[in-house]
């Protein structure tokens, strides 16, 4: 790859491989709207199997997913002519060391799709330096540029908000998750009122970086 990056692209690949199978495995959410799971199911494995610094950050995001288009995937809402974020229309993502690292964004084109955005957008890694994001919306002129504000009340919110299972999720990630290029082991996940699964690496594949 020409540019560093904190994550080698493996090791990302793993982490959201990891989250994206046992969310799916788990049918307790939407896979593809379930960006504060990623993000602090995330943080949790960058910290634990990385030791990394690493933090939960929601609130408004944008990214140029296609530049001859002008096409501009964004989280958040206008209102009083400002960008801004609630409970109803926010992104989250992961920060660390001066990056935004946003382990969700190879599955963002589902939801676009789901929402009647009939916009191809390749399945990539996101890894950006906060030092380059641009400093409002109207910045944004090529592909891969982006703009990220952290709403510190929000997030909070969002994350009293999670339940017992959500927890448990997490644990899950934590015990099956192994740094590349060990394999995962082999594990079941279940609980008393179901049966074990054994939990299966599957997720979209990653095409390349934004």
């Amino acid at each position: 790859m020409a540019r560093r990056l904190l994550l080698p692209l493996p090791d990302y690949q793993r982490i959201y491989q990891v989250m994206y199978s046992v969310l799916e495995a788990s049918e307790i959410a939407i896979t593809h709207r379930s960006c504060i799971y990623f993000a602090a199911v995330g943080t949790l494995i960058l910290r634990d199997h990385y030791e990394m610094p690493a933090t939960i950050s929601a609130g408004c995001m944008a990214l140029m997913v296609d530049e001859p288009s002008a096409n501009v995937v964004v989280y958040g809402r206008k209102q009083d002519g400002a960008f801004t974020s609630d409970n109803k229309a926010f992104h989250a993502w992961c920060q660390c060391d001066g990056w935004l690292i946003d382990f969700m964004a190879p599955i963002m084109g589902v939801a676009l799709r789901e929402d009647g955005v009939a916009w191809d957008v390749p399945q990539r890694m996101l890894q950006k330096r906060l030092e380059n994001r641009k400093e409002h919306l109207g910045q944004i002129q090529h592909l891969g540029d982006f703009y990220a504000s952290h709403d510190p009340a929000l997030t909070e919110s969002l994350l009293d908000g999670q339940s017992v299972q959500f927890e448990d999720l997490a644990n899950v990630c934590l015990q099956w998750f192994r740094r590349p290029p060990k394999p995962l082991r082999e594990m079941m996940m279940g609980d008393t009122h179901a049966t074990p699964k054994r939990l299966i690496a599957r997720a979209p594949a990653i095409e390349g970086v934004w």
